[in-house]
C-alpha cells in the first residue's frame, strides 16, 4: 500500500520525496506526517492497533528532533510508522543512521572527554573564552581542597 514518491509530486509530496532522501529524520517525519493530513494522536491509535506501543510524548519528542528512536522496539514503531504514512519501506529508518553512543564507559574515555571539550571551545566565542577559563580555574582550585 506505500505510494512511490518522486521529485515530479507536486507541493508537500516534492517537499517530503527531497526529505525522505536528505533527512533529518525528523524534518522527514514531520512532512510526511502533513503531507497525509495525520494527527500525532491518531498516529499513537494506529500504532497500538498494529501492536506498537509508543507514547505519544515520544512520537512528539521524534518529530520535533528532542529525541530519535534507537531501540528495537522504537525501530520497528518507526517501520510501523512507514507503513501506515504510506512511505516506502526503510525511508525513515535509513534517516536514523547508526545508534549513538551509550553508557557510564563514555564518561571515562579521555579520548571522547577531549574531543567534547574540543568541541564545546570552538563553538565558544572569543568573548565567552575568559569567562570559562575562570570557571575551570575555580573548579580545579575546589577539586584541590
Amino acid at each position: 500500500m506505500a505510494c512511490v514518491i518522486n521529485d515530479r509530486s507536486r507541493g508537500p509530496e516534492r517537499e517530503l520525496a527531497v526529505l525522505l532522501r536528505t533527512g533529518p529524520f525528523e524534518r522527514a517525519l514531520r512532512a510526511a506526517i502533513a503531507a497525509r493530513g495525520l494527527s500525532l494522536e491518531r498516529l499513537h491509535v494506529r500504532l497500538a492497533e498494529r501492536g506498537a506501543h509508543v507514547s505519544l510524548a515520544s512520537l512528539s519528542n521524534w518529530q520535533r528532533g528532542r529525541s530519535r528512536p534507537e531501540r528495537s522496539r522504537s525501530l520497528a514503531a518507526v517501520r510501523e510508522l512507514e507503513s501506515i504514512l504510506g512511505l516506502p519501506a526503510d525511508s525513515l529508518v535509513a534517516l536514523l543512521g547508526p545508534r549513538r553512543p551509550r553508557g557510564r564507559w563514555l564518561a571515562h574515555d579521555p579520548g571522547a572527554i577531549r574531543q567534547q571539550l574540543r568541541d564545546l571551545v570552538e563553538a565558544l566565542d572569543d568573548d565567552e573564552l575568559p569567562t570559562v577559563l575562570a570557571v575551570v580555574r575555580a573548579l580545579r582550585a575546589s577539586d584541590r581542597k
